[in-house]
């Protein structure tokens, strides 16, 4: 009797999801891997230390924004013409360089269903 084994592939995401804090977050791997701990260390260490250099480098809003293109699945040149700005302001406003701003915030709101404030800072 010989029996016919199919093995199922797959696919590894590039994408760490991860909820804290009754907030949800996608992290890509190739950053979340920077911060992998050993099993061996004693104790804990918190998300604050683990993720300082990421808090450090975005704003709040900042991250929320790139957070809303992963999740639709955009490209910031994508992103950035749905809001109608540039790639280059875009890009600014998601590394903390350059503010939402409230018009900008609302247009992210209607085309996105994502309340408008969390973008305020």
């Amino acid at each position: 009797m010989s029996a016919h084994t199919r093995t199922h592939h797959t696919e590894q995401s590039d994408t760490l999801y991860i909820t804290y804090d009754d907030k949800h977050y996608a992290i890509p791997k190739k950053v979340a891997d920077k911060y992998l701990i050993n099993e061996e260390d004693e104790g804990s260490v918190s998300s604050e230390v683990i993720f300082a250099e990421l808090n450090n480098r975005y704003t709040q809003a900042g991250a929320l924004l790139k957070d809303v293109r992963a999740r639709e699945d955009l490209t910031q040149v994508e992103f950035a013409k749905k809001i109608g700005v540039t790639q280059a302001n875009l890009s600014a406003m998601e590394n903390g360089k350059r503010p939402i701003g409230k018009i900008i915030a609302k247009r992210i709101e209607q085309i996105f269903k994502a309340d408008y404030r969390y973008f305020l800072e």
